[in-house]
């Protein structure tokens, strides 16, 4: 079993399962976000995996690290507002740190390593970023 891909969908549909969260944002999207995508969203990006193995080939888990966060557009010139994007962020971190769950595919938790901010411009927009990147110690079941 792939806990990667687990993982990931187990991130996305729990967090698209929120009624809070998806009052905040128009979607969720794994690694890639379509260009006609309407802000806001949560973005999904794994950062890192190490499968671990204690003794053997005897695999207990798989240990990730992705960032999740929220990303909103500035919509007035010279003014950062970052109060939406800090409200989901916030959510996010009520829903990852310290989570544990176990489904009829996998058993994991998270917990979040580091906070997370930043701003990017495209196509002449500026773009705000706020969550955190989380450990994700995955086990397939």
């Amino acid at each position: 079993m792939n806990e990667e891909v687990l993982a990931q969908n187990y991130l996305t549909e729990y967090l698209g399962a929120d009624s809070t969260l998806m009052q905040l944002v128009n979607s969720i999207w794994l690694r890639a976000v379509p260009d006609d995508q309407p802000d806001p969203y949560v973005k999904i990006d794994r950062l890192d995996a190490d499968d671990v193995y204690p003794i053997n080939l005897h695999r207990i888990w798989d240990d990730l690290t992705f960032l999740v966060r929220g990303i909103t557009k500035v919509r007035e010139r010279g003014v950062e507002d970052w109060s939406e994007v800090g409200a989901i962020a916030d959510r996010l971190d009520d829903l990852l740190h310290a989570h544990e769950a176990t489904t009829a595919d996998i058993e994991m938790h998270s917990f979040r390593e580091e906070s997370f901010t930043d701003e990017t411009l495209e196509g002449g927009d500026l773009w705000l970023h706020a969550g955190g990147i989380y450990r994700v110690r995955a086990r397939a079941v």
